[in-house]
């Protein structure tokens, strides 16, 4: 069990035109920041919204689904269709940890920087590598985020995420900063290390404080989250209204929950018939 102190971010609404992120960043820190894309510029936005009075030796975590698929985009057409070398800042930001390169750098940190991604669960990784660094003393604290960049056409990326047709897509930077430490914390956060099949998460949400509520992941089976709230009186959390999908929005799930909720929230995630569960304990 780790404790987040700190949360902010940025979330994109369904339904509203996809923003200029550029801008954004610009109104929130005063700033214009060169050499940067539309992945790095989101990435910085959310955290922003954490940086104040951060410590400089905070280690920061970054995870996401795919990474900055933008810049492999520009990087193919550059190639293939322009048929002309990459372009010097694109092959450098083809690296996905430069963009928590540019988020370390905005915010004065000194600490260990690492990237990840991951198939399937790329949130749920990232807490437990920062669970056994924290443990372990390798870190004292870790600001750890998620980004994920909604890339048009939407078709396109439905595709190749492998989501239905009908599922609204969105996007999002979401961060926290967490610790081993409980004394002052917002919440405590627990990831369970093993995955579970479908008869596994039935055993198991029968067995949930009937005062906590329940979350599903947007790639979980309608059918199965049916056979699932059957075996358990917990309350349904409702985040979807709020976002779209993309491969880190747990961690909007979480942010959001600490923002309106208390008590304890189960997120139960989904990909490909396999679930992972994370438990959230806000305090207050």
């Amino acid at each position: 069990m780790i404790y987040i102190h700190r949360i902010g971010g940025y979330n994109a609404v369904p339904g509203e035109e996809r923003p200029d992120i550029k801008a954004a960043l610009k109104t929130a820190t005063g700033r214009v920041f060169r050499r940067t894309d539309r992945y790095i510029q989101l990435s910085m936005l959310g955290a922003h919204q954490i940086a104040e009075n951060i410590e400089s030796d905070t280690a920061l975590f970054m995870s996401s689904g795919e990474g900055n698929l933008s810049v492999f985009n520009r990087l193919r057409d550059q190639q293939y269709i322009d048929h002309q070398p990459p372009r010097p800042v694109d092959f450098i930001n083809s690296l996905s940890n430069t963009a928590g390169f540019y988020v370390a750098q905005y915010l004065n940190l000194s600490g260990k920087n690492l990237f990840l991604s991951h198939h399937g669960f790329p949130v749920q990784m990232a807490l437990l590598l920062a669970e056994n660094d924290l443990k372990l003393k390798k870190q004292k604290q870790i600001l750890l985020g998620g980004v994920d960049e909604l890339l048009e056409p939407v078709a396109y990326t439905k595709k190749f995420l492998g989501v239905c047709d009908d599922t609204v897509l969105g996007e999002g930077s979401n961060w926290l900063s967490v610790s081993a430490q409980e004394e002052g914390a917002l919440a405590s956060i627990e990831t369970q290390p093993e995955e579970m099949d479908r008869d596994a998460v039935i055993d198991f949400i029968a067995t949930l404080n009937p005062h906590a509520k329940v979350a599903f992941g947007m790639r979980t089976d309608p059918k199965d989250i049916m056979a699932f709230t059957q075996q358990s009186p917990c309350a349904r959390f409702d985040y979807e209204s709020s976002c779209g999908y993309y491969e880190t929005v747990p961690f909007y799930v979480l942010r959001r929950f600490i923002e309106h909720e208390k008590g304890q929230l189960v997120f139960i995630d989904c990909f490909e018939e396999r679930y992972r569960v994370v438990t959230f304990n806000v305090f207050g």
